[in-house]
């Protein structure tokens, strides 16, 4: 990964999205573009049953699964080096294990592959 900084000259425009998946599996929060990649900046995410919950460069594994109980979630604050990043032209997506109602916030840079 290549570091990045809030300081001038490699100040990043930070893109804020949030997705409500509630299919089991692979569920698209930015679409892969050509010769760009994704670094995830921070995370919020609450489900309604117990889920396990992971982030995904397209069918390949970013983060780490993350087991939740009913109305559970997690934060990964803010983190100017990313906490995970998609391979280039690759989709980002979550990935749950059961169809129930989930909210995910995250905050990401577009990168040049």
């Amino acid at each position: 990964m290549t570091n990045v900084t809030r300081t001038s000259p490699k100040n990043t425009v930070h893109t804020n999205v949030f997705v409500n998946p509630s299919a089991s599996g692979d569920n698209q929060i930015v679409a892969g573009v050509t010769n760009a990649k994704y670094r995830v900046l921070s995370v919020a995410v609450v489900t309604t049953l117990a889920n396990n919950v992971k982030f995904r460069s397209a069918t390949t594994d970013v983060s780490a699964t993350f087991p939740l109980a009913a109305n559970g979630g997690f934060v990964l604050p803010f983190n100017e080096h990313g906490w995970f990043e998609t391979a280039s032209g690759e989709a980002l997506q979550v990935n749950l294990s059961v169809a129930t109602a989930t909210g995910v916030q995250i905050q990401y840079i577009k990168l040049t592959a």
